[in-house]
């Protein structure tokens, strides 16, 4: 493998744990109000560059993502 491919790919899992961690904290975090910025900080990307890369990742923004959550978590406390 190429050194600057490999190196391409480190940076890239590296910033998939970063948006893990990020969605974590959404989950945790579901009933309070979405700061996108402070996540993007969070990450170390600019806003517009970090919601992007989560779409990416899951396929949804971090705002529609919260949103699941939340159901998510109201689903589960009718249970």
């Amino acid at each position: 493998m190429c050194l600057s491919l490999k190196a391409a790919a480190q940076q890239h899992f590296r910033e998939l744990a970063l948006l893990r961690r990020v969605r974590d904290r959404i989950d945790r975090e579901c009933a309070a109000p979405l700061d996108v910025e402070l996540l993007a900080t969070t990450v170390d990307l600019p806003v517009t560059q970090f919601v992007s890369r989560f779409r990416d990742a899951y396929g949804v923004s971090p705002h529609e993502y919260r949103q699941a959550a939340e159901a998510r978590t109201r689903t589960w406390s009718t249970r």
